[in-house]
């Protein structure tokens, strides 16, 4: 009898197992392929490249400090020089000013380099990191895989064992999602700081060089007068020439959101007026006749007269009301937004103007910079309409030029918000949104080099800092 209960138990639980394992081994089956067929082998980061560019990173470092040593020399040493700076006492105040000016460009080109090598480093080591684990993780499913229901069964101490080893298998097959989203990331951002950051180290180091040529002609200088400066203007970067073009599309965006606000109030009037004409069309046809008496003719004319007065008073009214809500509106406060990048509440790069080190010139971010995650949500920030959709490289971490992936919602008072740089936009032009809810994924799309929102308010197509409406 107790041999018959333990067989009827085994039986039981082989067939749950077969059922478990039959579902868990075609998701298995399938997660490794579609990891392939997506190419992940498709970038590969390089050991050799990794250690050179770490030989430059720290030469880059080393350079940049001593550079930064001298311009602190200039500043705060001025008619005093000592050591190998001492020889510049034979410039004139004038040469003394540019090569200050130069040393910072220097030291500052430096920097910059080291700071680019730093991020494609950091990328392609969590390449590797990620890699390593997926490499893992396919291991310990082939290793469950080509064991049958009872191999698991034999192999465990017990039915409860068994069922645990079912349950890491399907935590392995759930996971794998996930797994994959997350090494298709790595790979992503792995090459584009291979594309971006090498060639702006590239750049940085041939600015570097530049200067460094300018320090040592105005050397040869020394004792030398001449009423003119020679000109020292720096080759812009190919990465700032795309941020200038970057801000070139913002300026062009202006008058293409005004006209699509225009579009859709005209929209929203048309549509209006075509309810009311439907309204007043189902009151006429529901209205009753006209009496035929002349006393009730007489008394609804009475009537009439009284109720035209009536309504031209109303009418009156209601005009002034909608005159003085109108004005009010026009100086209400400023609509309170929701954070547009939920869970990150900071600002890592504000709207205003911006100087730069190297190129020593003034530039306008026309937006904030919030978040830094591939894949979060991004929310609308107020209740509106989305009048645009642009989606260049949709549901990519990376690629494109400018905006990338991006929409735009119009909001009430002219009002409109647009959020850039997307993975993926999940609305469509005309629909309906409000405060809160999940519309597009964060990614580097366009010009941006790391994840993060880009995020642009306009008021009447004219770009305002987005702060005081989110903070």
């Amino acid at each position: 009898m107790l041999l018959r209960k333990t067989r009827w138990i085994r039986a039981l639980a082989l067939g749950l197992s077969l059922t478990l394992v039959l579902s868990l081994g075609s998701i298995l089956a399938k997660k490794p392929v579609k990891a392939v067929d997506r190419g992940f082998l498709a970038y590969t980061p390089d050991q050799g490249d990794i250690d050179k560019a770490r030989k430059e990173r720290e030469e880059a470092k080393r350079k940049a400090e001593e550079a930064s040593e001298r311009v602190a020399e200039l500043k705060d040493e001025k008619g005093r020089l000592s050591g190998e700076l001492a020889e510049l006492q034979g410039l004139s105040d004038e040469q003394m000013a540019q090569y200050e000016e130069i040393s910072e460009q220097y030291a500052a080109a430096l920097i910059a380099k080291q700071e680019a090598l730093d991020e494609y480093i950091d990328s392609q080591e969590n390449l590797i990191h990620k890699r390593e684990e997926y490499a893992e993780r396919i291991g310990i499913m082939f290793a469950y895989e080509n064991k049958s229901t009872l191999e698991i069964l034999l192999d465990s101490d017990s039915i409860a064992g068994f069922f645990t080893n079912l349950e890491l298998i399907s935590m392995i097959g759930e996971a794998d999602v996930q797994m994959i989203d997350q090494l298709t990331i790595a790979m992503d951002d792995a090459e584009l700081k291979s594309q971006t950051m090498l060639q702006e180290a590239e750049d940085m180091q041939a600015i570097a060089e530049q200067k460094q040529a300018e320090l040592q002609e105005l050397r040869d200088r020394i004792g030398v007068t001449q009423e003119a400066l020679d000109d020292t203007s720096t080759k812009l970067s190919r990465w700032q020439e795309k941020e200038d073009a970057f801000q070139e599309e913002a300026d062009r965006l202006d008058d293409e959101i005004r006209r699509l606000q225009k579009e859709e109030e005209e929209r929203k009037k048309a549509a209006q007026l075509t309810a009311a004409a439907k309204q007043a069309q189902a009151t006429k046809s529901t209205g009753s006749s006209s009496s035929s008496s002349s006393s009730s003719s007489s008394s609804s004319s009475s009537s009439s007269s009284s109720n035209s007065s009536s309504n031209s008073s109303s009418s009156s009214s209601s005009s002034s009301s909608s005159s003085s809500s109108s004005s009010s509106s026009s100086s209400a406060p400023r609509m309170k937004m929701t954070w547009p990048y939920p869970g990150d509440y900071t600002v890592y790069s504000p709207f205003g103007m911006r100087y730069h080190p190297i190129y020593h010139y003034d530039k306008m971010h026309w937006g904030v910079d919030l978040g830094g995650e591939y894949g979060n949500p991004i929310v609308a920030a107020y209740d509106g309409t989305v009048i645009k959709v642009e989606e260049p490289v949709e549901g990519q971490n990376t690629g494109s030029v400018n905006y990338g992936n991006y929409c735009v919602i119009q909001h009430e008072n002219g009002v409109t918000t647009t959020y850039a740089h997307c993975r993926d936009v999940y609305v469509s032009v005309g629909d309906y949104v409000v405060a809160g809810q999940t519309i597009a994924e964060c990614g580097s799309t366009g010009t941006s080099t790391s994840p993060h929102l880009h995020f642009e308010v306009r008021e009447d197509g004219t770009k305002v800092d987005p702060v005081p409406y989110i903070s």
